[in-house]
């Protein structure tokens, strides 16, 4: 493993105990919180079900599985109108759900391969694969509906974004075309030859073609994937010879009468929701899966009687004494000061190239880049460096935007790269010295650039452009999160409840805010900060499927508004915006409150994704 992988690795373990540690100081702020309900009946009610949230955090998979027991790892991607949600739902319940889930979910069941028993982790992922996705996957399943176009051009997409991140050749891949949404008013418009090809496109991959509603090949392309993991483990064991490393998911012998819960865990954007599978693992299994129930786990490990009375003290965690929470800050403040360097943890960090804002001459030099969740990019000469904490600058994203340069043709092929000088050591980059040969052009660059208010500019170049789209992507994430984080200084105090609603309501006063901008559905309260408008719960949940760089979406009564987006939004409203992005409609008739969710979701990416109503945008 090389020293930067160990730093990544290093990383990634204090970021996991510090999520792991802050769930309980969580959990007994609850638990301070329910002493406020007055009705006795309803405050019971709250701490037993906390409770049971607590036993099942405390006995999760990783405190409570016997190491023989293996996992395999399953993702599914696709887009909002795939059908990938209802695909998962029959294979869990053996029943057909319409509506799809914008943010995904995760489930777990059991399944038998070759007469051994698995726990099947099943990521419904709610966007497109991201680095983590890819590493964590033992296989993917590609998901797209037979008569949605966009769906099918969607897989594309994501599985070169997948391959981006890691080597394709390592993760088993099944395609799937889905027939739910099939009917005399939505006739299928994908033939069987382009799935075929797309089949072929994606490294020869088995295809599948399923219906939810009736159960057609549900459960054979999970057992197929599943097959899949466990052929190439075997086959790397192999390949590996006995006794030299562990495998991946070691040796299983049956597990008897246990009780496996799958729980599924739907991360909705303002409050979430739990939807229990459950399963029994007998100790000689009969069939490949056992049927599930829906049904409410119980806690298993409910001590006495007497912690339902009082707050729960777990064993693994330090027990605090009292209930003073400024006493839990501080301890848990104290035990995240002992983890690594103290410093913050980076969400991302790399070797980019970075051009001096003084030099005349476009000199670049490699620099070590950091960026932290509290909003800073740190850049280093060197990782030495980076270790060391010296040399560095800080960029306080707060008041920055990031830009991309001007759309350059495509990159050429360079025969015969440029060495670097030895004057430079191999740490900048000179482009005035290039030597070219033959028909080679100039190689495209992939630069993107930081500005601040106040005009003082960075520019920073990644190697590739998949590189440059998920810096960009990570920076704006940290941009938003501080300007959603910070108090203006001219009102350092949160704004109180009257004002809260006077606010609100000065939202709802800008011209064209009382009807959705997409469907005209009145008195929507829901708001794209990136577009500033106003849109109805039904065409939120299609936005947030755009991704934060396009609309991101934020409640009206239910999440906080600082005075900046406020004044975001006054700034705008709905007319403002479909001026614009509506200014080139051309007849086109624009779907209402009435029209499907399909519709819907066709018209908001014509008009935000491909920009086919922007003056000047591509002819619909």
């Amino acid at each position: 493993m090389s020293y930067q992988q160990q730093l990544a690795s290093s990383a990634a373990i204090r970021a996991e105990i510090q999520r792991f540690e802050s769930v309980h100081p969580n959990i007994y702020s609850i638990y301070d919180l329910l002493e406020r309900v007055e009705e006795p009946g309803l405050q019971s009610q709250l701490r037993e079900h906390v409770i049971s949230i607590e036993d099942s955090f405390v006995n999760s998979q990783e405190w409570t599985l016997s190491r023989s027991v293996p996992e395999l790892k399953v993702g599914i991607v696709g887009n909002l109108s795939s059908g990938k949600s209802a695909l998962v739902h029959r294979y869990l319940t053996g029943t057909y759900v319409q509506e799809e889930s914008p943010e995904g979910g995760r489930f777990k069941k059991e399944i038998v391969v070759d007469g051994q028993s698995y726990l099947l982790l099943i990521r419904d992922e709610g966007g497109p694969p991201e680095v983590q996705f890819a590493a964590w996957v033992d296989a993917v399943v590609f998901v797209f509906s037979l008569e949605d176009e966009i769906s099918f051009q969607t897989v594309y997409n994501y599985y070169m974004r997948l391959s981006s991140y890691r080597n394709t050749a390592e993760i088993p891949m099944v395609l799937v075309g889905t027939q739910d949404a099939i009917n005399a008013t939505n006739p299928r418009v994908i033939d069987d030859s382009r799935a075929r090809k797309l089949s072929n496109d994606l490294k020869r991959c088995t295809y599948y073609e399923t219906c939810a509603t009736y159960g057609l090949n549900v459960e054979r392309v999970f057992q197929d994937v599943a097959q899949k993991i466990v052929a190439l483990r075997k086959k790397q064991q192999l390949s590996i010879g006995p006794c030299k490393s562990l495998p991946n998911s070691p040796s299983h012998s049956s597990v008897p009468n246990a009780s496996i819960p799958s729980v599924h865990l739907n991360q909705a954007a303002n409050g979430g929701a739990f939807s229990d599978y459950s399963s029994s693992v007998p100790s000689t299994p009969s069939i490949s899966q056992k049927e599930l129930r829906i049904d409410t786990i119980t806690a298993s490990s409910t001590p006495t009687p007497v912690r339902k009375q009082s707050k729960r003290r777990s064993n693994i965690f330090t027990s605090r004494k009292g209930s003073d929470s400024d006493k839990d800050k501080k301890s848990l403040e104290g035990k995240t000061d002992n983890i690594g360097s103290g410093r913050a943890i980076p969400i991302k960090q790399g070797i980019l190239l970075k051009r001096s804002g003084k030099s005349l001459n476009k000199e670049w030099k490699k620099k070590y880049v950091t960026l932290c969740d509290n909003g800073v990019l740190t850049y280093h000469p060197s990782l030495h460096d980076y270790m060391q904490n010296v040399h560095g600058k800080e960029i306080d994203l707060l008041r920055t935007t990031v830009k991309v340069p001007g759309k350059r043709p495509p990159r050429a092929t360079v025969v015969n790269a440029p060495t670097a000088s030895p004057k430079t050591n191999g740490l900048t980059k000179d482009r005035s010295n290039l030597q070219l040969s033959g028909n080679q052009e100039v190689e495209e660059s992939y630069e993107f650039v930081i500005v601040s208010l106040t005009g003082q500019t960075w520019h920073f170049e990644a190697s590739n452009p998949e590189e440059r789209e998920t810096w960009v992507q990570a920076v704006e994430s940290q941009i938003f999160a501080s300007l959603q984080s910070c108090e203006s200084s001219k009102n350092k105090s949160r704004l109180g409840s009257q004002s809260d609603a006077i606010a609100i309501q000065s939202i709802r006063n800008v011209r064209g805010n009382a009807f959705c901008v997409d469907c005209d559905s009145p008195n929507p309260d829901w708001a794209s900060l990136n577009l500033g408008a106003l849109i109805c719960i039904e065409c939120s949940g299609i936005h947030r499927n755009l991704g934060t760089h396009l609309s991101r979406v934020r409640s009206l009564d239910l999440d906080d508004w600082p005075v900046e987006l406020i004044m975001v939004m006054t700034a705008i409203g709905n007319s403002v915006a479909n001026s614009v992005w509506e200014d080139s409609v051309q007849g086109l008739v624009k779907p209402g409150q009435d029209h499907c969710r399909e519709e819907k979701e066709r018209w908001i990416r014509a008009k935000y994704e491909q920009k086919l109503f922007v003056a000047g945008g591509a002819p619909p």
